[in-house]
Order: structure tokens, then C-alpha cells, then sequence
């Protein structure tokens, strides 16, 4: 393991990412047990502190288990996790953290702004804009279902085709290299109705994770708007403050 001085990152989120490929990588079992702390700290070249940064926050992520006095483990039940200041979408997330993905449920079609969507996209009600929805399970658990307006301007019906894995954030990044920059988000707590409670697998009323983002390209222009409803027992969101 090794660490890159052009990576201008923090040093334990460079650390925490080296870790993590570390576990992926050498096939790590639930349960099997890490190399010491001060084995880890001399191989990455770091300090002990910024080594048990990064495990802290790996520790939140569901990714390991430390036990005091015992060791660190690869925790056995693992639950995708996301800092809000990161814009990333879920399939990115679980591909990071080696988790398998899929979509069901994808549905596609040109709709009009009603005039709470065409004023978060700062256009006029009865704009077209292609909506896309779906459901996104990470290692065969449903885990958000997603729905995606974006100004048919940006994105067409016709982009989505069989390569298409879920993700309208990756796909509009892929067909506009460095034009899609920021988004900002508000996240509530929601309960689940009838439609979304039989998509995410989970009682009608449950508790679900609303996190509604407005898409924003270089200029500051707005691109799209989503909804996205995560379970809580299989996503967590984070921030970091500094």
C-alpha cells in the first residue's frame, strides 16, 4: 500500500481510500481480521492519529469493525453510506465500496414541469423534460428508488439505452465531461406509501430518507431535478465539517 503525493486530499480520506482498496482488493472475508494498526501506519507511511481517522470513518460506513484490545474486522453486515458534501451517485458509491448493483422497475417518458419542479429549474411550467425512475438494489436489497427530471435539452428518452445502468448523474457526466459541477440538496425524513413501500421491499408507513437535489452545470444554469428515497437501515448519509 501506498499513498501518491499528487492526491492533494486530506491525508486520512487518501488513507481511508488506500484501506479500503486494500480490503477489495486482497479479498477480504466478513470477519477476517486487518494487519495492526502500527503495521498499517508503517506501510501507508503515516501517523498512527491519521490512521485511526480513517478507520473511524470506515468504522461509519459499515465497512469495518474495531474491537478494543482485540483488532480491526471486515465487518459482516455492511450498509452503503454517503457524505453529502460528495456529489456521487449511488452506483459510484457501491462500486467504490466493491457492492453489486442493479435496476428494476426503469421507466422512461417525456413529461411538462408542474410549476414546483419549473421553479427549482428556474424555467416556465409546462416545459418538456424526460423523467426517469427507478429502482436501485445493491447486492439484490432494494435500496433507493430514484426518479430524474431533466431539461430534454440535456438529456433525451434516446440516451437511455441498454447500456444505461441507473444512473442519470454518471450518464449526464459522461456526455458532458466537466459540465455538470454541483448540486444542492435537502434531506427529509418521509413515510413510505403503498407504491414505494412494495419497491423497496419494506410496511407501508416505514420511515424513508427523502433527498431531493436541483443539478446545477458550470455556469450555475440548472440542469435537472431528483427525488431519491433511500431505507434508512441500508443507507446512511454523512457530513463532514471541518
Amino acid at each position: 500500500m501506498y499513498l501518491t503525493q499528487l492526491d492533494r486530499r486530506p491525508l486520512y480520506v487518501q488513507v481511508h481510500d488506500r484501506l479500503l482498496a486494500f480490503i477489495q482488493e486482497s479479498g477480504m472475508e466478513p470477519g477476517e481480521r486487518l494487519p495492526s494498526e502500527s503495521t498499517l501506519a508503517d506501510q501507508l507511511g503515516v501517523s498512527r492519529a491519521t490512521l485511526r481517522e480513517a478507520l473511524r470513518l470506515l468504522e461509519e460506513e459499515g465497512v469495518i469493525v474495531r474491537r478494543h484490545g482485540v483488532g480491526t474486522f471486515v465487518a459482516a453486515n455492511r450498509h452503503l453510506e454517503s457524505g453529502l458534501e460528495r456529489l456521487e451517485s449511488v452506483l459510484a458509491l457501491a462500486g467504490r465500496q466493491g457492492m453489486e448493483t442493479r435496476m428494476e422497475d426503469l421507466e422512461v417518458r417525456i413529461v411538462r414541469a408542474d410549476r414546483s419542479v419549473a421553479e427549482r429549474l428556474g424555467t416556465d411550467p409546462g416545459v418538456s423534460l424526460t423523467y426517469v425512475s427507478r429502482t436501485i438494489l445493491v447486492e439484490d436489497q432494494p435500496v433507493a428508488y430514484l426518479e430524474d427530471l431533466v431539461l430534454t435539452d440535456w438529456l433525451s428518452p434516446d440516451h437511455l439505452n441498454a447500456e444505461f445502468s441507473g444512473s442519470v448523474l454518471d450518464l449526464l457526466r459522461g456526455l458532458y465531461p466537466q459540465r455538470v459541477q454541483e448540486a444542492l440538496a435537502e434531506i427529509t425524513a418521509v413515510r413510505a406509501g403503498r407504491s414505494l413501500a412494495r419497491r423497496l421491499g419494506v410496511s407501508p408507513g416505514a420511515a424513508l430518507l427523502l433527498l431531493e437535489e436541483t443539478l446545477f452545470d458550470t455556469t450555475g444554469a440548472p440542469v435537472g431535478f431528483s427525488r431519491n428515497y433511500f431505507v434508512p437501515e441500508r443507507f446512511r448519509f454523512h457530513v463532514v465539517r471541518r
